[in-house]
């Protein structure tokens, strides 16, 4: 009888032991904000996803706490904007091994419905699609949040026209207080970015530039941090294949995405869009294939350039010294195709 206990318990032992409930996977702690770059990971917890690795998700409100805590080592991998990427590998080494999204339309400037800009359009013919001109452009006074992105498209909206950050008046605002403070009058022009760039449309707002209507790209990044890359390569590779999975669904489903992201926004993050900005949130950023970041991510021409106009706005912008440029130019921006080209091998081999 003592021996046939033995030998239930062993059996016991060893279906515990081989049961997928039993063998706990490895788990990556995630990282988004309330924007578009957000959703891949969240969909695949929401929608139960059979995933190689556990994921948890913690969402900041932007890109200064998300980088603060991923130096404090609270989070593996996520995604943030261009500024926060440049900022978490310039000063903590985080690795940018992905392109969320490229969001040079979405970071936008708005004036009101009569104002004088509106009269010209494509004063310099290099920049078609950008309305008024220099002299309209000049004095005005410039409701934005400083140093972000879409402050960088600001200046090179000014720039497209000829002048500076120095011939107009800038006042730094936060994005919500920037609705309310245009909308009761204060200011001449608005720099807004997605979601808020659709209340301004809801308000009858007109778009007069964006960082694409003035020759630049903004890159969303998707980031790991630097000591987590080092000591668990093949764990950052599961997760961007589950993220690039995410990024998949987003242009090949777009309806189902566009509800997933409803839902992210309201049940998740306390946001309401209406449908049609939903539908702006995928046509107007840009979302790549893995054989697509491979190309972006590698070729000079391409995110290598786009993150280092973005430094050069920092150094113009006094945030960071030349040396400190150098330094970041010197790393290649950070920027690592190997585990992107882990997953398109991952991929090949499920084929």
């Amino acid at each position: 009888m003592k021996r046939l206990i033995q030998i239930f318990a062993f059996v016991v032992a060893l279906i515990v032991v081989a049961s997928p409930i039993a063998m706990a996977k490895d788990s990556i702690r995630t990282s988004g904000q309330p924007c578009l770059h957000g959703l891949p990971i969240w969909m695949a917890l929401d929608e139960g996803w059979d995933t190689p690795v556990d994921f948890t998700f913690t969402l900041f409100p932007s890109g200064a706490p998300q980088v603060e805590a991923m130096a404090a080592g609270e989070w593996d991998c996520g995604a943030m904007g261009t500024v926060p990427t440049l900022m978490a590998s310039l000063r903590y080494g985080a690795k940018l091994i992905a392109v969320s999204n490229e969001e040079g339309e979405t970071n936008d400037l708005w004036v009101r419905p009569d104002s004088p800009l509106l009269k010209t359009k494509g004063a310099n013919p290099e920049y078609p699609d950008i309305y008024g001109t220099k002299e309209d452009w000049e004095g005005k006074k410039i409701l934005a949040t400083t140093v972000s992105t879409g402050h960088f498209a600001l200046s090179a909206t000014l720039k497209a026209l000829g002048l500076s950050d120095e011939d107009v008046d800038i006042v730094h605002i936060e994005q919500g207080q920037a609705i309310t403070a245009f909308s009761s009058g204060e200011g001449d022009i608005v720099q807004l970015w997605a979601p808020f760039s659709y209340i301004a449309e809801s308000k009858g707002w007109k778009k007069v530039s964006s960082g694409k209507r003035a020759g630049i790209k903004i890159p969303g990044g998707v980031v790991v941090r630097k000591e987590f890359a080092e000591e668990h390569p093949d764990l950052v590779v599961a997760w961007l294949d589950t993220y690039m999975a995410g990024l998949d669904k987003m242009r090949t489903e777009k309806a189902a995405a566009e509800k997933e992201l409803d839902k992210y926004f309201t049940d998740y993050c306390g946001l309401k869009l209406p449908a049609d900005a939903l539908q702006n949130e995928f046509n107007l950023r840009p979302i790549y294939t893995v054989d697509e970041q491979i190309d972006i991510l590698e070729s000079p021409d391409k995110l290598p350039a786009w993150m280092k106009a973005i430094s050069q706005f920092f150094v113009d912008q006094d945030r960071i010294d030349k040396s400190e440029q150098e330094e970041y130019l010197e790393a290649n921006c950070y920027i690592d195709s190997s585990f992107m080209r882990e997953v398109a091998k991952l991929r090949a081999a499920r084929k």
